[in-house]
């Protein structure tokens, strides 16, 4: 994995990557100098499940209403967790994809809107899931 793929704005996005790539996307964020965060969703996978599992991990500010807006607007917030850009490995959605197919497609929707405002904002913000899911390409090995 480079660090110099990372660095690309312009590219940035939602990816799958494959748990044995995981390893290697924390040694190439510490190169890159961006901040890597991970989640590990468990238990029960309903929407509000793990939008409240997001918010504690992230560790978000107490007006976190754990919603998809709220999620929106905390990650989208520069002020949030401040770095020259992200990286958020999210691992455990299988099951959301499973048991609520409309959950899981909003919130990727929100995820993409939060890598566009960052791209705009030229941040690069990497969201990468451990669920492969139609219309997500998994992260390029270069």
């Amino acid at each position: 994995m480079s660090d110099k793929l990372l660095r690309n704005t312009e590219i940035s996005g939602v990816f799958h990557l494959a748990p044995g790539r995981h390893d290697a996307i924390e040694t190439a964020s510490q190169l890159a100098h961006l901040r890597f965060l991970k989640v590990d969703i468990v238990g029960p996978s309903s929407a509000p499940d793990v939008l409240r599992q997001l918010g504690s991990a992230l560790d978000f500010p107490t007006w976190y209403g754990a919603n998809f807006d709220a999620l929106y607007d905390c990650l989208a917030d520069p002020d949030w967790q401040p770095a020259k850009g992200h990286i958020l490995l999210i691992n455990g959605l299988t099951r959301l994809r499973r048991l609520a197919p409309e959950d899981f497609a909003t919130l990727i929707e929100v995820f993409q809107a939060v890598v566009e405002a960052r791209r705009k904002a030229h941040t690069p913000f990497w969201i990468l899931i451990d669920a492969p899911a139609r219309g997500i390409p998994t992260l390029p090995a270069a």
